[in-house]
């Protein structure tokens, strides 16, 4: 444990960190951009844009008013972009970094860096590959052939199809690959060991200046043992590699027959990732346990994973919504905001999360959850739905 007995986090959103840092029993803080209903306190929003990140000098003032020195640090997304940032909010404190260090993040994060040492661990003798990435735009290419991304963002908000002008400073460019988006959350420890969590599938939500704004995600994908193990591999080497440590996921898209599929990588995300919510369900425990451990070179272990299928989303407003006042949330809505904030159009309203039988049902049951959501908001409270699948807070 920290020596202040406290752990800060900080994130663009640091609800599901905190509080999955919260059911482990330790006191969390937390820093983030959005300063939800549910966000466990303390807490402090701190300036900043969602996709170019926190301001630096805010986030520093906002740590040292709310955790002591010697706090631990957990950190989701925000820092990718700018590791810098999170070496400066270590020393501030200075505070036990519980997670990926500076040096790790910028390595994974770095295109160039990532697509030479990624093909020095022999990745295609398991039919994984990794797309052409080019810093500067490649001679006589075809736009329609590439896709332009912000180096170290999160989301999706920031992808967009190519043009054919220059790459803008700090962006890069990516050949397209076919597939269905799919992730592989693994923990890893310094020891070289490294276990999968929960393989998901996952879908954009895409709006005409965001074509790959993130939707949501469904866990556990079931595939084939061979394919689980070629992942399971991928991840390991790759973990290894770049001295990833704790809870991380690997970003891929699988395409062909599940038999014999091809499979591309496309990104590593060095901390706990947008299916936190979910793991946190899926896994007995938890999952922040055993993150938790792994970086502090304890024992760790993985919780039997719970029947059933769990799938989550972001619930987007159609239109300016304003939250009323004594708003009646279900347990199955995360992300709050608050009492009268007032949602833009496009932005997020809440997560949202649902259990199923299978993935079908889930799915089901989530789309109803999120159309009745939008759409119940604004003009009055919030009403339960009246199902059988009405559980515990975490299980709903």
């Amino acid at each position: 444990m920290p020596e202040s007995g406290v752990i800060l986090v900080a994130a663009l959103s640091g609800r599901a960190i905190a509080q999955a840092v919260a059911r482990t029993g330790a006191v969390v803080a937390t820093l983030d951009q959005f300063s939800d209903a549910d966000l466990p306190g303390p807490a402090r929003r701190v300036a900043g844009d969602p996709v170019a990140g926190f301001d630096g000098e805010a986030l520093i003032a906002a740590a040292r008013a709310l955790a002591p020195p010697g706090s631990g640090l957990v950190v989701g997304s925000g820092f990718e972009q700018a590791p810098g940032l999170l070496a400066a909010l270590m020393e501030a404190g200075p505070y036990r970094l519980l997670g990926n260090g500076p040096d790790v993040v910028r390595a994974v994060k770095d295109p160039a860096n990532f697509a030479v040492r990624l093909e020095a661990l022999g990745l295609e003798e398991l039919g994984i590959s990794h797309p052409e990435t080019r810093i500067e735009a490649p001679q006589c290419a075809v736009p329609e052939e590439w896709l332009v991304k912000r180096v170290g963002a999160a989301g999706g908000w920031h992808i967009a199809a190519w043009n054919g002008a220059p790459p803008p400073g700090g962006h890069y460019l990516q050949r397209r690959a076919a597939g269905w988006p799919v992730s592989v959350a693994f923990v890893a420890d310094r020891t070289g060991r490294c276990e999968l969590a929960a393989i998901s599938r996952q879908w954009a939500d895409p709006t005409s200046d965001a074509p790959f704004r993130y939707g949501g995600a469904v866990l556990p994908v079931m595939v084939p043992a061979l394919l689980a193990d070629r992942l399971a591999e991928a991840a390991r080497r790759i973990a290894v590699e770049f001295g990833l440590i704790g809870l991380n996921s690997l970003d891929l898209l699988v395409d062909g027959a599940m038999d014999a599929p091809s499979v591309t990588v496309l990104e590593v995300n060095p901390r706990p990732g947008a299916t936190l919510d979910l793991l946190e369900r899926h896994r007995q425990g938890g999952v922040m346990r055993a993150h938790l451990d792994a970086v502090t070179g304890r024992r760790w272990s993985l919780g039997t994973p719970r029947p059933g299928v769990i799938a989550g989303a972001v619930a987007y407003a159609d239109a300016v919504l304003t939250v009323p006042e004594n708003f009646a949330w279900a347990p199955w809505y995360a992300d709050l905001p608050h009492p009268g904030s007032t949602i833009e159009a496009g932005q997020p309203l809440c997560s949202v999360i649902a259990w199923g039988g299978d993935e079908e049902e889930a799915w089901r049951r989530l789309s109803r959850r999120i159309e009745r959501i939008v759409a119940d908001c604004a003009p009055r409270a919030c009403l339960l739905e009246k199902t059988a699948d009405v559980l515990a807070p975490l299980q709903c």
